[in-house]
């Protein structure tokens, strides 16, 4: 529980025929953490079982559909019928009909698309009562298009064109307070007329569109509107039957890429070996306890006519971690993965991580009414995120943990008393702050020396008594010597002060030659790690006082009557609201970093290779 599996080192090596089998067999059993062959002289990279390529290319067909089709990977108890050949059939088949629906779902929204431009530029000639067939190309006749920056300038360019030509034609409209115009003209005088419109600084608009149109712009924009309403239930139609197909195929797509997974891992399983032209050798880690059971099936599958050979673990291996602990702290190892996996030799935090970890929560976050919201709170959003179902779990935990702190400091939403009933508590965070002080750091001594405790096992089990005094016993001295000067100048006892001085020069000592300058260095790192632990008190405090501020605050809003009670009412809400986020957040940051910084570094060195059997489903 507080150590992780011990790991046994295997070797497996056997002919190339057996050596499907031998793969079929380790991924059943579920116990194989693989390590990789590097190429090398002495042996190449193993090759892909045969029907690798097949596998690979199915299963990409597979999730193709999967995210075409929108759907969302969950747990199926769907059986496939005729294994892989079945798998293969519906596949092509499903992606065929997939394929044509998405062809023809392209066709009409590249239709609607187009139809969305044509209507951009009807929409500006709608109000010009002109045949939309005027806008093409005569020999004898010019035509400009755009937008005038200021209405008046109509009547200029009436005036201004009139003295180049009569043979003109000029419509107008107002689009969003821009002059749009149309501008008919006689060929001869198009420079000239390009020349009056750049003084009038005219912007010109192409209408690239609509050339194939015929009638006036407001016929053709009915046309087009029925058209596109036609084109987008035609499309919503589509997506509809594609919706259909998802959910009628879901469980067995989901199910068929759980299949091919399985069987591309088997496939591709010897890229991961040493081989030679006759034979493969495979390298990896399992844990001791399953040891004897993998060796006798394997050897039963393989006809014992392969070699296996296990040994013990030397200093230099890098052996992966597969920690181990009860299901209901499992949860915690959430924290251990975000921070670092330990080492095979250290002990694994995880366990006094589900003990100890609420109750900082719930020290800080102790009120009733608080623990209760932050329950259902997150007991919604478990069911919500079921992904994060391990984090949501220990803030479950953590909130009952407030609860039962409410209760002993006797708080319901910062309210020690309701009416003239005053709630039972057995200790008073408004009026016993020292006390609370004296017991946080208390905690602190606590929490620190027990790292230290591990700290020293470690040492102890990895380099010895002598390395395990000097370099973790030490602090235990030295704190010993702190105590003693401390109860000597307070005159708690009647010790001599040289007696706690002698205590403090034998742990430097002990120190330097445990850790060197490091450990001398770090001599005061052990008090402001224990002085840390008083942001236990300090945040509960703080919380307390605001959810106080807030319950005064809107009281006096009460007392008002009226509409001041509805002001009252949303000061109460926002204000908690506020405060049980702030306190949530707090207390769980805190927690975490108390943990990290102030007990991990006792003892905990990190650094290790997260044990992944060989065809066990990732978590």
């Amino acid at each position: 529980m507080l150590r992780p599996y011990e790991m046994s080192s295997v070797l497996i090596t056997g002919p190339k025929k057996l050596q499907e089998k031998v793969i079929k067999e380790l991924h059943s059993l579920k116990i194989l953490h693989i390590v990789e062959h590097s190429k090398s002289e002495l042996a190449d990279i193993g090759s892909p079982l045969e029907n690798a390529s097949k596998f690979s290319e199915l299963i990409v067909k597979i999730r193709a559909l999967i995210t075409a089709l929108n759907i969302k990977k969950e747990e199926t108890k769907f059986e496939i019928e005729r294994g892989l050949l079945g798998i293969n059939r519906t596949t092509k088949k499903l992606n065929e009909e997939v394929n044509s629906r998405f062809e023809e779902l392209r066709k009409v929204e590249e239709q609607i698309s187009k139809n969305q431009a044509v209507k951009q530029e009807l929409n500006i000639l709608k109000n010009i009562d002109v045949p939309l067939q005027a806008f093409t190309s005569y020999k004898s006749l010019a035509y400009f298009t755009g937008y005038l920056d200021k209405k008046n300038n109509i009547a200029d360019l009436k005036k201004e064109l009139s003295q180049i030509t009569e043979k003109f034609m000029l419509f107008h409209n107002v689009i969003e307070k821009k002059t749009f115009i149309a501008l008919f003209i006689d060929v001869k005088s198009k420079e000239n007329a390009d020349g009056v419109l750049k003084k009038l600084n005219f912007s010109s608009v192409n209408f690239t569109n609509i050339a194939n149109l015929r009638g006036n712009a407001a016929n053709n924009l009915e046309k087009t509107d029925r058209e596109n309403t036609k084109l987008v239930s035609q499309s919503n139609n589509i997506k509809k039957q594609l919706e259909k197909l998802g959910q009628e195929h879901k469980g067995f797509l989901i199910a068929a890429e759980e299949i091919l997974s399985k069987e591309l891992e088997k496939a591709e399983a010897p890229l991961k070996f040493a081989a030679t032209s006759s034979s493969f050798l495979i390298k990896g880690w399992v844990p001791r306890e399953n040891l004897d059971n993998a060796i006798n099936r394997l050897n039963k599958v393989a006809q014992n006519k392969i070699f296996i050979h296990n040994e013990e673990i030397k200093e230099t291996d890098k052996v992966p971690v597969k920690l181990k602990n009860p299901a209901y702290a499992k949860p915690f190892e959430f924290f251990i993965d975000l921070y670092s996996i330990p080492m095979h030799r250290e002990f694994d935090p995880t366990f006094l991580m589900f003990l100890i970890y609420p109750l900082f929560f719930g020290f800080m976050l102790g009120d009733f009414g608080y623990g209760v919201v932050a329950f259902a709170l997150f007991w919604y959003l478990k069911k919500k995120f079921p992904k994060a179902s391990a984090l949501f779990n220990i803030l479950l935990v953590s909130s009952v943990s407030s609860v039962v702190f409410g209760l002993m400091y006797g708080e319901i939403f910062g309210l020690e008393e309701i009416g003239h009933f005053a709630i039972p508590h057995l200790i008073s965070r408004t009026h016993e702050i020292f006390t609370l002080l004296y017991i946080a750091v208390g905690i602190g001594v606590f929490h620190v020396n027990l790292g230290l405790v591990l700290g020293f096992l470690n040492v102890l089990k990895s380099h010895g008594l002598s390395k395990a005094i000097y370099e973790k016993g030490s602090w235990f001295v030295l704190q010993i010597g702190v105590l003693l000067l401390a109860l000597s100048y307070r005159d708690i006892i009647t010790l001599s002060v040289i007696a706690g001085y002698a205590f403090l020069a034998v742990s430097i000592i002990m120190l330097f030659k445990g850790e060197g300058i490091k450990g001398i260095i770090e001599l005061p790192s052990i008090f402001t790690n224990i002085l840390s632990y008083a942001r236990l008190m300090a945040i509960g405090i703080s919380s307390v006082s605001l959810a106080a501020v807030i319950n005064e605050m809107s009281s006096g809003f009460f007392e008002k009557g009226g509409f001041s009670i509805l002001a009252g009412i949303l000061i109460l809400l926002i204000g908690h609201i506020l405060n049980i986020v702030l306190g949530l957040f707090g207390s769980f940051l805190h927690s975490l970093r108390l943990h990290y910084v102030e007990f991990f570094g006792k003892f905990f060195e990190g650094g290790a290779e997260k044990y992944k059997a060989f065809g066990a489903k990732v978590q």
